[in-house]
């Protein structure tokens, strides 16, 4: 056996094959090496900003489920009386009210969007 892998070992044409795979093979080695350490450095460097976007988090899930809830309740047939009369209420409502949930909800939901986009890009 040894005598049939001499002699493809010493062909120029396989040590030239054999050197680019390795060489190929370290440089993946090095490259994901050097991807690891800048993921590390990056996930040391914490900005105020994403730590700013944490602290709000919270709010947009909790209008969310506020909402889903809602929905929710409107298909539950012991809590549909209840909802007509929130939705009768609601419609007696002064426009001010109306705007003033629209800056809630666009406050929170967009400029998290936005600040989404903004990084993006």
């Amino acid at each position: 056996m040894l005598n049939f892998i001499l002699p493809i070992l010493k062909n120029p044409l396989t040590r030239i094959v054999a050197d680019k795979t390795i060489g190929a093979i370290q440089h993946k080695m090095e490259k994901n090496k050097i991807i690891r350490a800048k993921e590390i450095e990056a996930e040391k460097s914490v900005s105020i900003e994403q730590i700013k976007q944490q602290e709000h988090s919270i709010k947009d899930e909790i209008l969310t489920i506020k909402i889903s809830l809602i929905f929710l309740f409107l298909f539950l047939p012991f809590s549909q009386p209840t909802m007509e009369k929130g939705f009768e209420i609601l419609r007696n409502a002064p426009q001010e009210f109306w705007w003033a949930i629209l800056i809630v909800y666009s406050g929170s939901f967009g400029m998290s969007t936005l600040n989404k986009v903004r990084k993006k890009k």
